[in-house]
């Protein structure tokens, strides 16, 4: 087969002009990515949607079908009707096969949206929505972090910037502190808390667990229903774990002296996320839980595997799975932890209550 094609092409070509060339070309070139689209999202019939995609409840019957002869159902909890494609990732949009596939590459080689820009056609503002649509889509194929009895894990928190890139111009509420360069000094409260945890068998979790130091509180919310009673942990010298474990019914509470290697699987893993997060040059505090989401895919489905491989995973992925976030959604996601400006700003009931939804997360 493949000797035909290169044949008619040497055949053909010659005869063409260089603009002819360079159109059939495209044309080819969007005929492969359609094509390889195609195999890596299966079978074009749609299967049984399972549960309501707005509701999501189990029971649901068939309901006749539309003008295309697509099944559509119907919710008895909820009385909506929908396609098996309803809220899917590429049933809502109106970017061929051939440009989600090519964006599927850019986000296996973690491009630049204006690399992704260039590569797949769109505006900047389109490969933005582009990239927040599938981060939403594939986190839902993630396999849940497993605990049991007897199974080591490490436990450790890395601290991030707290980062308002994006809102300089577009967010109602503005800034509410003085810009920061890169580099600079912040201070303790400016740093978001991420509780990281990872297992023997290579699961992970990322909890976003507010700011500054970590507290015996958010520890005991956060680790509740992750760590099993008789587990074996290991974590650094921090006093917010020990009375936590404790009540946990951990087995054995591991502390990793200052210079040791007893927690250098979950160390690791916090320089591989903040190089991750590098490559972007700042992720805004209220996107980074997507990036998390997308930083855990990566480690999870992209080793061992090639890159091929993993873009057809990413379009598997994508278009299996439901998304809820719309554009409008995307622009009123709240700020995380915003509530410590407020009470810095001494602002009263009536003032908060002028501010944008997306500043109170309301």
């Amino acid at each position: 087969m493949e000797d035909k094609v290169t044949a008619f092409a040497r055949e053909s070509f010659p005869q063409m002009s260089e603009e002819e060339r360079r159109e059939a070309i495209r044309s080819l070139r969007k005929l492969i990515d359609e094509e390889m689209f195609a195999m890596a999202a299966g079978a074009d019939e749609e299967p049984p949607p399972g549960k309501c995609p707005r509701c999501g409840h189990w029971h649901v019957v068939k309901r006749g079908k539309d003008a295309d002869g697509g099944q559509r159902y119907l919710c008895r909890e909820c009385s909506h009707t929908f396609r098996a494609s309803t809220l899917k990732v590429f049933a809502t949009t109106k970017l061929d096969r051939a440009t989600w596939m090519r964006y599927a590459e850019c986000h296996v080689d973690l491009l630049t949206l204006r690399e992704v820009r260039d590569k797949c056609g769109v505006s900047l503002k389109t490969a933005w929505f582009m990239r927040h649509r599938v981060l939403e889509a594939i986190s839902a194929s993630m396999p849940p972090f497993r605990s049991s009895a007897g199974d080591g894990m490490q436990i450790d928190e890395t601290y991030l910037r707290e980062s308002f890139k994006g809102n300089r111009k577009n967010a109602e509420c503005g800034i509410p502190r003085p810009a920061r360069k890169r580099h600079e000094h912040v201070d303790n409260y400016e740093q978001i808390c991420v509780l990281t945890g990872v297992n023997d068998a290579g699961d992970m979790f990322f909890e976003m667990a507010g700011r500054g130091n970590m507290t015996d509180d958010r520890a005991a919310e956060f680790l509740e229903g992750k760590v099993a009673s008789g587990a074996v942990v290991t974590t650094d010298g921090s006093r917010a774990y020990p009375n936590v474990l404790k009540a946990l019914d951990v087995r054995r509470h591991d502390v990793s002296p200052s210079g040791k290697h007893g927690i250098n699987v979950v160390n690791n893993l916090h320089s591989r996320l903040i190089g991750f997060l590098d490559g972007f040059k700042g992720v805004a505090t209220r996107r980074l839980w997507n990036y998390l989401a997308w930083f855990k895919w990566l480690w999870t489905f992209k080793v061992g595997r090639s890159a091929e491989a993993v873009t057809d995973m990413v379009v598997k992925h994508a278009g299996s799975n439901t998304y809820r976030t719309t554009w409008r959604g995307c622009k009123n996601t709240p700020y995380p932890f915003y509530d410590y400006w407020v009470k810095q700003a001494g602002w009263d009931e009536k003032a908060r209550a002028a501010l944008p939804l997306a500043a109170l997360g309301a």
